[in-house]
């Protein structure tokens, strides 16, 4: 058994595990459905008629469904794949294969935020009507370089992650 789109009853399921409304879903699958075919120069259905096993992911509702389910989420791969009917590393490929094509449809409805400023300035202007902004500033432990020239980027010396 696998995790679907089909499985979702109301909004607030929707919300919770894509982020957005299943009206929103659909209007986002179509450009979705353009941009892959725009990006591979055939359909999904089409690519599938060139494999000798079926896709995991056999619809563009399913793959824009697996890609944001991810983004919303933030699981391993390990614990992804499961949940898709799928290993770790087929879990991780098509992630990676369907993310750039999320970004693309997302470009194209010009619904895709700015991510790159050339400086805070730049910031500043983009978001001066905003009233309020939130940022996620998670910190994340990093493996520490060897490098002693890279450890100094890495390490303040004022945190600690033992008692």
């Amino acid at each position: 058994m696998s995790f679907s789109y089909k499985d979702l009853k109301n909004d607030r399921q929707w919300k919770a595990t894509v982020g957005m409304s299943e009206k929103d879903f659909y209007v986002l699958c179509t450009a979705f459905g353009k941009a892959y075919e725009m990006k591979h120069e055939l359909s999904l259905e089409q690519a599938a008629t060139n494999l000798t096993q079926e896709f995991a992911l056999s619809s563009y509702e399913e793959c824009l469904f697996f890609v944001l389910f991810q983004l919303k989420n933030g699981l391993t791969q390990d614990c992804l794949g499961p949940i898709f009917n799928m290993d770790g590393s087929s879990a991780w490929r098509n992630f990676q294969k369907h993310l750039p094509i999320l970004e693309l449809a997302l470009k194209q409805e010009q619904a895709l935020p700015k991510r790159h400023f050339k400086s805070v300035q730049e910031f500043v202007k983009y978001l001066h009507q905003e009233k309020e902004i939130t940022l996620d500033v998670t910190e994340y432990a990093v493996q520490r370089p060897a490098d002693k020239e890279k450890q100094k980027h890495y390490y303040s010396g004022k945190k600690k992650t033992y008692p």
